[in-house]
């Protein structure tokens, strides 16, 4: 049994009807169940409950035993003087507030359905290989109420990347243009360099960007040159005219190098910093306000018509300096732009219509249903439960198995809770 269960209990209203009693035989009418807790503290605030006939207000708690009270320190914490009900599964023990005085227990486990109790065993019976709790039962969840959750999720995964672009604002002085270069950036670097790529575009004013941007091969040494790609002498002709450049935009923009150096290894060629920093210089030469653009942009097609861009020609044939290769155009990918659009573009749009008060949802799951599913082991787990179809889909997967599943919150979950209740 886990604590959680009695959560579900309480908040379902799986309790209503019965004619409860404490463990000392007092009946009990519970009047609000209060607000669930997440965070520190007494489980569940400002609930209100009528004990023997009198009125309490205050806060539940909530155990799988009753000393587990003192197992956790309750009975020394301030924050849980207000308690009026200890809800349990096993009554093991009597247990006090600091001031000494007892609170009343409700031991729920003699008023819960059997057929319930088995249904929740069967959802945490699992084995140790599976990839998540419910497998076996998924194919028998409805399928508008496991869409309508995994709606919810990809909403909720946008409020969590949201937090970072609120960050970026207020590093900005709420430029919405700076935080965009700064999140786009980041993305830039993918996985392997995300946290080097968005450094670099921190170690830059966005009022310098704007200036160099009207000349990509100024933006593109500069980029080079603060993500230390530059600090070496080499033979290559095409080097040593950007080195030069950055040397003057340095000395003249007064600029401070990154200090998180660029990865190489392991990563595909196209996705080398080198690359992608050329094609981000480009991006900006076309588009000095890229942010405002896209926000103008609606469809998959016109922000993939805003990327379409080419790292500089001497890219055609490497991808470091010094060593030549065949020659080939380095465009940013059809593929890759999506992942811009999921990772970058959709979260800012999202903050901005909520920052401006405007309703963007239709349109940012328009655009989310246009682009094809991503691929990662989490995905590819879930395509043996059901069809992936698009981008929302597995935004929303992702959200549910790292916040979820692999935490075992179940009872925290539409589709867990919609099993406990078949």
């Amino acid at each position: 049994m886990r604590e959680d269960f009695i959560h579900y209990l309480w908040k379902f209203k799986k309790l209503s009807g019965q004619e409860l009693k404490t463990t000392e035989r007092k009946e009990i009418v519970i009047k609000s169940l209060g607000t669930h807790n997440f965070f520190s503290g007494p489980d569940f605030f400002n609930g209100r409950v009528e004990i023997d006939g009198q009125d309490w207000a205050g806060n539940v708690e909530m155990h799988v035993k009753a000393s587990d009270w003192y197992l956790h320190g309750h009975d020394e914490d301030p924050a849980y003087d207000n308690v009026i009900l200890h809800v349990v599964w096993m009554h093991d023990a009597e247990i006090t507030r600091r001031d000494g005085i007892n609170i009343p227990v409700l031991d729920v486990s003699q008023y819960v359905d059997p057929d319930l109790v088995q249904s929740y065993i069967k959802l945490f019976a699992v084995k140790n290989d599976s990839f998540i709790n419910c497998e076996s039962q998924f194919s028998s969840i409805d399928s508008f109420k496991r869409d309508q959750w995994l709606e919810k999720l990809f909403f909720e995964r946008l409020e969590v990347k949201s937090d970072r672009i609120k960050h970026l604002l207020e590093q900005n002085n709420n430029d919405w243009e700076a935080a965009f270069f700064h999140l786009l950036a980041r993305s830039f670097g993918t996985k392997t360099n995300a946290d080097a790529f968005e450094q670099l575009a921190s170690s830059m004013e966005q009022s310098v960007v704007r200036k160099l941007a009207k000349d990509a091969f100024q933006l593109e040494a500069t980029l080079l040159g603060q993500a230390g790609l530059l600090d070496v002498t080499k033979k290559d002709s095409y080097y040593k005219e950007l080195f030069d450049e950055y040397a003057f935009a340095k000395a003249k923009h007064q600029l401070q190098a990154s200090l998180t150096p660029m990865k190489f290894f392991r990563l595909r060629p196209a996705n080398y910093p080198t690359v992608r920093i050329s094609q981000l210089a480009r991006l900006y030469q076309n588009n000095p306000m890229l942010f405002g653009e896209v926000l103008l942009a609606k469809s998959r097609t016109d922000i993939h018509q805003l990327f379409e861009v080419k790292a500089a020609k001497y890219w055609s044939t490497h991808h470091v300096f010094d060593k030549e290769t065949e020659e080939r155009e380095k465009m940013l990918t059809s593929d890759f732009i999506d992942l811009l659009i999921i990772n970058c573009i959709v979260p800012i749009k999202f903050m901005h219509a909520r920052f401006m008060g405007n309703d963007k949802m239709e349109e940012l799951l328009d655009l989310m249903y246009e682009l094809k599913p991503e691929k990662n082991t989490i995905i590819t787990g879930f395509k043996k439960l059901l069809k992936v179809e698009n981008a929302l889909q597995t935004q929303s997967l992702l959200q549910l198995k790292t916040n979820y599943c692999d935490v075992n919150k179940c009872l925290s979950c539409d589709i867990g809770v919609y099993l406990l209740r078949k």
